[in-house]
């Protein structure tokens, strides 16, 4: 897949060049901005749309923004345009709405996506306000602000060839949508789902994606949307959603649990929004057909040149309009005009939400240059048939649409002269409108039947034709069509049997099952996908194994996939008897995987959200409720413990890391001693020591202490031991960790276990280890007895910073800094007074310390042995001075202890002043700062402490903020700049801090993990989980307060923040996957 990023400096200033300027906004040459509105004549704008003269709908969302999130305070203003040129009129045209983040202007009404509400709005007496309103639909989500604020919820919406209204859906699901004809569909997470305008025929389109804002279709219904990354590896992507598409979000794209299509191509970080495709021909031709997105977090709309590659396409970027210094520039949603001569841009204008601020601007964008010719004339309604028929010629998307849809009103005589369209060398556009024209006449035409059309097609010189055709007959679910849809998964073009699959699935013919089977060897990944879906969709499995037995090596993976995750006993059978009859080992392991995968299900979906950070988790609705095919699935799993491969036993370990199998335990435990294989014998250790196992003790400390066993299997078995409950076998660890011929690897494990263990065995055992001759082990002791504490851990500790070995001298200054923080006053004064006797200046940290203990003996003790280094601790002194690290009650002490040694007069001078947050801004902008230092002050838990709350890369404890991998491909350098300086300005949409006040009184803050319409579980600052019940809940509030506290910068240095600054912007590769 090829992707190119437009981004560079030099690359900018190219694209840049003699840009036309309006405030906060940059544009390509020939075009200009204007600024249309801003606050108080627009607030916070959301959404736009035009109608068919180009008035323009906005929609504005202060219930996401000053609040309330949970009142219906939104509106749609619309901005009619005087055509002598003069000042535009604007009306509220209505009020009282929920979050309006989605508009649809279809046949003289407004249809406006207001989750959980979807609501129609006509003006029929030109006033420029509403006055029909009907709800359409009142369960599209969730109930507003049920999690805060009202995103990842049902959204941009657009109106397809095909008469579907298709809708993009953040990962906050349809817990039961119902359509006004019954239809019903349930979604967890996000995707795309289609319904005709009225909200009757329900469908969903795709599924497994995080929260894309808006569908953008090109000129033949391909669509395709712009999703958020996650901080975990999902970085912003176009997608392009395919019929029964699975994107993998939120727990498949990292684990690779189940199989999922890849996005056309992955842009680094970012805030994806709004967008669309430019279908008109008022602008040049390198940007007709393809897609414009908004990048708030970027502050930026960038342009996607979509080319085709098989099933799908691929993608390259450029930047086209830019935000610079002079104002915020957070694009959310953007649209054109029915002329296709201006884009209309939204601007949020303020990083963040839920504040009290009123902000929001809208621009107009134009194409004022002279490389476009004049399109041909547009029709009108009251033009004759063979008019309207031209008009499905026109180079405007607009205009095709219009004589599409009037043909379809124009009824019967319709009907003959759009089907020769079809067999005729007209235009691909042409046919595809005529295509679909004939689908809405057979709503429209008593008896009439456009099959015979499509089916002939399926024979069309042209691809494009043949795809259209081919989804018409799935959307009609032709089943006269079904053998020649077969022959269609041969097509030359990938696309086309895309079509073809996705049209057998929905018409769902049994005897459709073979030719996909047949077809499965696809080289397209899409096209393979769509049949792989269509085969679950029509759940034929009679002719599965038969097709196992006979089809080529690729087919039958595919076979193989086709069945993993269905909950149908009929292809668990199969997968049954092909992991028992294969002649591959690995296609045994392949159906035995297959079969792990369904050992129990799931409870139904029914509502909840995952919460802004589901990747790093586990599913939200754990596999646990048997059904009937269950025990087959343990017995599989069973059956392949005994296997004679060990590819097949490791395969059955692996599966019982996920399903529960109580009775297999007994024959895993004895795969401990008797399995001839290393590997898996290894893999049962860990298996069982994550089930905490305690009748495989005995087992275990056999093989730690059997000189005839590896040191991996004995170190594992010693870690499981510890692992699981070493207070008993002291001894026994103790007796390894001692033993003459115990390799150096094998001690060292036991080593730490004794460690954990503590007690006097474990400190006898240890103390003899720092006298060994192995200067790995001595260091390994030293540390573990700094951990245990002895009594005479200070005398038994400092020689060692004398040993001959480096490894040992840091082992001990490690050891003697842990001691100081965490032991007890008469401990930490034997370290200090032992140190006090042999000076060392690598121990000034610890000295420093000691200058503040309470105790008075070690203050002294201190005080004597920084008096006897005054002259090689005077350098580092003047630099903690220097860099304003000296706290003042340790500079008050400074000063005593060196009052009569003018080279340290300095104490006695004032601090470095305070700098303000502009000063730290300046020099980060001027001063590149080392990463590697600034990686060090990150992770330093004593200092900034950024560790504390937040990871990089999954490596860290902290579940607070966001993982940072990635964030210097995210954001450019002022906004990591800003982020810091500013973290209540800056705060991520799912890092928000919530306030809880329960019916007891009590008040916690914190972030929402998670959250179900029984409860929610809050994650403190301090990173605990607090659950607190819905009934328990007085008040809920979104706060303006960051989790990262405002002021950090006053602790570092202008140098230390330009490093930090650096650290994050060198953080840009992506997450590894798997």
């Amino acid at each position: 897949m090829s992707s190119v990023r437009y981004w560079t400096l030099l690359a900018c200033g190219v694209l840049l060049l003699a840009a036309t300027r309006s405030p906060a906004q940059q544009v390509p040459a020939d075009f200009k901005v204007d600024l249309v509105y801003e606050v108080p004549d627009i607030e916070h704008p959301s959404a736009v749309t035009c109608d068919d003269e180009g008035n323009l709908f906005v929609g504005e969302d202060p219930m996401d923004m000053r609040g309330p999130s949970t009142e219906s305070i939104d509106r749609i203003v619309l901005i009619r345009w005087d055509k002598n040129g003069g000042p535009p009129v604007k009306t509220v045209f209505c009020e009282n709405l929920s979050a309006v983040f989605g508009m649809l202007w279809h046949q003289d009404a407004l249809y406006v996506m207001n989750a959980p509400y979807y609501t129609m709005l006509k003006d029929t007496d030109g006033d420029g306000i509403a006055d029909v309103r009907k709800r359409l639909a009142d369960s599209l989500g969730h109930a507003p602000g049920l999690f805060g604020r009202n995103n990842h919820v049902p959204s941009g919406m657009r109106l397809g060839l095909d008469g579907f209204v298709y809708v993009a859906l953040g990962d906050k699901g349809l817990p039961k949508a119902v359509g006004v004809d019954g239809s019903t569909i349930t979604l967890e997470g996000g995707g795309v789902f289609r319904m005709r305008p009225d909200a009757s025929q329900l469908e969903v389109v795709s599924s497994g994606i995080r929260n894309n804002m808006d569908v953008a279709l090109d000129r033949f219904d391909n669509i395709f949307a712009f999703d958020n990354d996650d901080d975990f590896g999902w970085w912003t992507r176009i997608i392009h959603h395919v019929p029964t598409g699975y994107y993998g979000y939120p727990y498949d794209y990292r684990s690779h649990h189940k199989p999922y299509l890849p996005p056309v191509g992955e842009f680094g970080g970012g805030t994806a929004c709004g967008g669309a495709c430019y279908r008109e021909a008022a602008w040049p031709a390198k940007y007709q057909g393809n897609a414009f997105f908004c990048d708030w977090g970027d502050s930026k709309i960038e342009h996607y040149k979509l080319t085709k590659k098989g099933a799908s396409f691929e993608a390259q970027v450029e930047d086209f309009m830019l935000g610079d210094e002079s104002g915020d520039f957070r694009p959310i949603d953007l649209c054109f005009s029915p002329d296709g001569k201006h884009m209309y841009v939204a601007d949020w204008n303020l990083a963040g939400g839920g504040k009290p601020e009123k902000v929001g601007r809208l621009f107009r964008v134009t194409y004022v240059g002279d490389k476009v010719p004049l399109e041909p004339r547009r029709g009108k309604d009251v033009d004759p048939l063979e008019a309207q028929i031209r008009s499905l010629g026109h180079p405007s998307q607009h205009e095709r649409m219009r004589a599409q849809q009037r043909l379809a009103a124009i009824g019967e005589a319709a009907v003959g002269p759009v089907s020769e369209l079809i067999a005729s060398d007209a235009e691909v556009l042409v046919k595809a409108h005529a295509i679909w024209a004939l689908n809405a006449l057979l709503d429209e035409v008593k008896g009439y039947d456009p099959a015979p059309e499509w089916i002939a097609a399926l024979r069309d010189s042209e691809a494009e034709v043949r795809g259209q055709a081919a989804r018409a007959l799935g959307n009609r679910r032709v089943k006269a069509a079904t053998a020649k849809l077969a022959n269609a998964l041969k097509d030359s073009d990938a696309a086309v049997r895309m079509q073809a699959a996705v049209a057998l699935g929905r018409i769902g013919q049994a005897s459709s099952a073979n030719p996909l089977y047949e077809a499965l060897g696809e080289p397209d990944v899409v096209a393979r996908f769509t049949m792989i879906q269509a085969l679950r969709a029509i759940g034929n499995w009679h002719p599965t194994l038969p097709h196992l037995h006979t089809a080529d090596k690729t087919t039958r993976n595919a076979i193989i996939q086709t069945l993993e995750g269905v909950f149908d006993s009929g292809a668990v059978d199969v997968l049954d008897q092909w992991f028992r009859e294969a002649d591959e080992p690995m296609e045994r392991v392949a159906a035995l995987r297959a079969l792990s995968k369904v050992h129990r299900k799931a409870a139904p979906y029914t509502g909840g959200w995952w919460g802004g950070k589901a990747a790093g988790g586990k599913p939200a609705r754990p596999q646990e409720l048997p059904w009937e095919a269950t025990a087959v699935v343990l017995d599989a799993i069973g059956a392949g413990l005994q296997q004679d491969m060990p590819q097949i036993r490791l395969a059955a370990l692996e599966a019982l890391r996920e399903v529960a199998a109580p009775e297999t335990m007994p024959q895993v435990r004895r795969m401990i001693d008797d399995d001839p294989d290393q590997n898996v014998r290894l893999q049962a250790i860990r298996l069982l020591t994550d089930l905490k196992d305690t009748e495989i003790v005995p087992s275990l400390l056999r093989l730690a202490a059997d000189s005839r066993s590896s040191n991996p299997l004995r170190q594992a078995a010693i870690r499981a031991v510890a692992a699981i409950d070493a207070k008993p076998y002291g001894k026994q660890l103790a007796e390894i960790a001692l033993a003459d011929d115990s390799p150096t690897p094998v001690v060292a494990v036991a080593i730490d276990a004794l460690a954990v263990l503590g007690g006097e065995q474990a400190k006898q055992a240890i103390v003899k280890r720092l006298s060994d001759r192995r200067a790995p082990l001595r260091a390994k002791a030293i540390e573990a007895y700094a951990q245990v504490q002895g009594d005479d851990v200070a005398a038994r500790i400092i020689p060692k910073l004398q040993d001959p070995d480096m490894s040992v001298q840091r082992a001990a200054l490690s050891a003697l800094s842990v001691l100081i923080d965490t032991a007890d006053a008469e401990t930490r004064f034997e370290v200090i007074k032992a140190l006090a006797a042999a000076p060392d200046q690598r121990a000034l940290p610890i000295y420093l310390d000691a200058l503040l203990d309470e105790n008075k003996e070690t203050r002294d003790a201190s005080r004597n042995t920084l008096v006897a280094l005054a002259d090689s601790i005077r350098s580092d002194i003047r630099t903690l001075h220097d860099r304003n690290e000296l706290a003042t009650p340790l500079r008050r002490e400074l000063a005593k202890v060196f009052a009569a040694d003018n080279q340290f007069a300095f104490l006695h001078e004032d601090p470095p002043v305070k700098q303000e947050p502009a000063a730290y801004a300046k020099y980060a902008t001027d001063h590149r700062g080392d990463p590697q230092l600034g990686q060090q002050l990150f992770a330093d838990p004593k200092g900034i402490g950024c560790a504390k709350c937040h990871v990089v890369g999954g490596a860290g404890a902290a579940n607070i903020g966001p993982d940072l991998l990635g964030i210097g491909a995210k954001y450019p350098r002022r906004e990591l700049i800003r982020s810091v300086l500013e973290p209540s300005n800056r705060i991520l949409i799912d890092f928000e801090m919530v306030i809880v006040v329960t019916t007891s009184g009590a008040i916690h803050q914190g972030m929402i993990r998670s959250q179900t319409p029984e409860s929610i579980e809050l994650v403190t600052p301090e990173g605990k989980v607090v659950p607190i019940g819905a009934d328990e809940i007085e008040l809920k509030k979104t706060s303006n307060l960051s989790p990262m506290p405002n002021g950090l910068a006053s602790g570092m240095t202008l140098e230390n923040f330009a490093d930090i600054i650096a650290y994050l912007e060198s953080l840009k590769r992506r997450f590894p996957q798997g």
